[in-house]
């Protein structure tokens, strides 16, 4: 994560997006930074600028007289962050915000998702999902169950950082310690470790089960006290491992811990960037928590 630049906020118009201007805003006051909001409308270089190059004008001059209002409305609404600006851009949405995220040097994005189907589906199309797909920077995802329930703000105090014992799921560890020691955050690992007889479900004898779960479960917490080790208590940590299914259990652990932010390393493959832990990325943007996705190149 770049250690400095503002925070893209992509916005259409909707309620649904602004759902992330709360997460966004608390951000940015923590970095010490600024807002980028941006909204991206089709434009009109299509058919129909060929064919009705002055109806094409016309309409190019509503639109962005439009959106800029709203944009103006919302910059105004956040006036306590100092330096936040907006744009509006016209041509492919997710293009379109990937270049204003590289032509400002944005250190992330915040965006809001539907959860349907994983990365949920905006007035553009499938535009959060190609973003979460293409971005270059972290991205903070706010999922349908993490929408804040006051416009006004939220606090970030307590971090969730899943780990599966892989150098990969660790890329994340350096965002988090960042972000927590600027929000003044702890931050709690979860180590997710099946049972024995769904790791090994044909070939583990019965009378191994009662032994390898001991291992398995003594050579998680020895990782996650490595791994605590490391942090030398700033930010304070602490650390937990979950049994069974892991994406249930570190769902559980995000709404019983009251957890204000997930952050996670991620692969990005076809659809949803995929993290070490299998599908979790994509299961985790359904919990109380939103999730901020790292890939390996980016922390």
């Amino acid at each position: 994560m770049r250690e400095q630049g503002p925070i893209v906020v992509p916005l259409d118009g909707s309620e649904l997006a602004e759902t992330a201007l709360p997460y966004a805003a608390a951000l940015a006051e923590a970095l010490r930074t600024h807002l980028v909001l941006v909204t991206a409308w089709e434009g009109t270089d299509s058919s129909l600028g060929t064919a009705l190059p002055a109806v094409a004008v016309d309409i190019e001059k509503h639109a962005n007289e439009y959106f800029a209002t709203y944009l103006n409305g919302i910059r105004e609404r956040y006036s306590h962050i100092q330096g936040t600006r907006d744009i509006v851009r016209a041509g492919e949405a997710s293009a379109e915000i990937l270049k204003v995220v590289e032509e400002t040097g944005a250190r992330m994005l915040v965006i809001a998702t539907h959860g349907r189907s994983g990365v949920g589906r905006w007035v553009y199309g499938s535009t959060a999902g190609r973003l979460i797909h293409s971005a270059h920077v972290p991205i903070v995802a706010v999922g349908p169950e993490a929408r804040p329930r006051s416009t006004q703000g939220v606090a970030i105090k307590h971090l969730m950082v899943p780990l599966d014992g892989s150098a990969q799921a660790e890329e994340a560890l350096p965002a988090a310690k960042s972000l927590a020691t600027a929000l003044g955050a702890k931050v709690s690992l979860v180590r997710g470790v099946r049972w024995a007889v769904q790791a090994y479900p044909y070939s583990l004898p019965d009378a191994y089960i009662p032994q390898i779960d001991d291992e398995l479960e003594s050579g998680a917490k020895a990782y996650l006290r490595r791994i605590e080790e490391d942090f030398k208590g700033k930010p304070p940590v602490d650390a937990f491992v979950v049994r069974g299914a892991v994406t249930d259990g570190l769902l559980d652990v995000v709404e019983k811990q009251a957890i204000d932010l997930v952050v996670m390393a991620t692969h990005a493959r076809a659809g949803i960037l995929r993290s070490a832990l299998g599908s979790t990325a994509d299961r985790m943007l359904h919990g109380k928590a939103p999730v901020m996705l790292i890939r390996p190149e980016e922390s």
